[in-house]
């Protein structure tokens, strides 16, 4: 295996490490579980994750000034700066933390809690980098780590970017600025102690005309440029945040239309009613009844299994979508989709039973013409509801209902072979009535 390979399977591995690490969501993840159309609740998730970051951060600077006073033990400045990094990381902590767990609904701590973060980010970046200006000396003359502090601003200002606030970033930039413009020419190059030996001209012509004003200039140029970006990229997130709010809150309103209808529809169509014992009996019967002519027109075991169940999902009438008005839209709206297979199997079954009700009363009431038959046998295109359909049929006949009295096994199979059997496929009920003696015993048991 090449490095290459190698080097790509290690980054894989390692990301799935850090997809599947619930630490790391839950300390980085900006959008753990929050409402994006919320954007209290968004500033309050960014002031968590930023908080942790700033922590990050400050071990790191810990980390530096340790690593600088390993290498030079003498130098107190190093190991009073690294001593103290530790209390004042953990203090801007605390009060970050006092401000952030007033939560999401105090509007206000969490703005101050935004500010107070970017303005430290910014203003430990440039003590830090001071620090390093003024650190020691390598052997060329220079600072040597004068330019990874100086790197240490852009972190910062990319770390303000994180909270994809344009006013913030507006006054925030304006600062830098002129912060580091100052910082340019005071700790940078030093320009100002020009100025102790000449006039004031002299001095502006000495500054413009020497190597570090170009130098300032570059970097002011970058610098600018460098927050132009991070502007940019802002305002296209703001853009975007607000176009997938738009669209989040058209996807709320079509799940709120959608369980209106669903619980409109079950409310209509699931009639609620109490279940008597007679139903029970006569249910475990046309259980046991569709099982015996499922394994007779040869069903996987499985498929019989699911047959029988589907029979007894008519003593679940009572249906409930299981939401309530305390429920978030999205929780209302898994709750429907986790119930609705059931409901619209329910229902399908109730029609079922309803139609079984149906062809007896318009044989029996001679009502049953050849249009009737026809549109009956072409909405019986599934041989489940015909294997039911048939069982249900007979256990009506073989039981006293109010518009008829119980028919013995004769008269029903009698009945059946009659007016019944064009409603069936012919192999159903050839299974049925060949082995009509086998659910004269199920009823008769039952």
């Amino acid at each position: 295996m090449s490095l290459k390979s190698s080097l790509s399977n290690l980054k894989k591995r390692i990301t799935k490490r850090f997809e599947k690490s619930t630490f790391f969501q839950d300390k980085f993840g900006f959008e753990n579980g929050i409402d994006i159309t919320d954007d209290n609740m968004v500033l309050y998730r960014k002031n968590i994750v930023i908080k942790n970051i700033v922590f990050l951060v400050n071990i790191l600077y810990t980390i530096i000034f340790t690593i600088i006073t390993l290498g030079n033990p003498s130098n107190t400045s190093n190991i009073l700066l690294t001593v103290l990094l530790l209390p004042v990381t953990m203090l801007v902590n605390y009060f970050l933390g006092k401000l952030i767990n007033k939560g999401p609904n105090d509007n206000l701590s969490q703005v101050m809690a935004m500010y107070v973060s970017a303005f430290y980010m910014f203003l430990s970046s440039v003590l830090v980098y001071i620090k390093l200006k003024y650190g020691e000396s390598d052997d060329a003359g220079g600072n040597y780590l004068s330019e990874a502090g100086y790197i240490l601003i852009y972190v910062s200002l990319l770390m303000c970017a994180f909270y994809q606030n344009k006013k913030m970033l507006k006054n925030i930039f304006l600062w830098v600025m002129v912060l580091v413009t100052i910082l340019h020419f005071t700790v940078t190059y030093s320009l100002v102690s020009l100025a102790q030996n000449s006039n004031v001209f002299d001095t502006i012509v000495t500054i413009i005309t020497g190597t570090a004003f170009r130098d300032i200039i570059v970097r002011t140029i970058l610098l600018g440029a460098y927050m132009l970006i991070l502007f940019i990229y802002v305002s296209m997130t703001n853009y975007m945040q607000e176009e997938r709010k738009k669209e989040q809150a058209k996807r709320r309103k079509v799940q709120e239309d959608y369980i209106k209808s669903v619980k409109n529809v079950f409310d209509i169509t699931l009639p609620k009613y109490e279940v008597t014992d007679e139903d029970r009996h006569e249910n475990l019967i046309l259980s046991s009844m569709v099982r015996k002519l499922s394994s007779l027109l040869s069903l996987k075991l499985e498929e019989i299994d699911e047959l029988a169940s589907y029979t007894e999902l008519i003593l679940n009438n009572n249906f409930e979508l299981g939401i309530t008005e305390n429920q978030t839209i999205d929780e209302r709206f898994n709750a429907v989709r986790k119930n609705t297979d059931l409901g619209e199997k329910l229902i399908a079954r109730i029609e079922l039973k309803r139609k079984s009700e149906d062809i007896l009363r318009h044989v029996l009431d001679n009502a049953s013409d050849d249009d009737y038959i026809k549109k009956t046998r072409n909405s019986l295109n599934n041989i489940n509801d015909q294997i039911i359909l048939i069982c249900e049929i007979y256990i009506s006949m073989r039981s006293v209902r109010r518009y008829k009295k119980a028919y013995n096994h004769k008269n029903t199979m009698m009945t059946l072979e009659k007016s019944f059997k064009v409603y069936f496929d012919s192999l159903v009920f050839d299974r049925f009535s060949r082995f009509d003696a086998d659910f004269e015993a199920i009823y008769d048991e039952e």
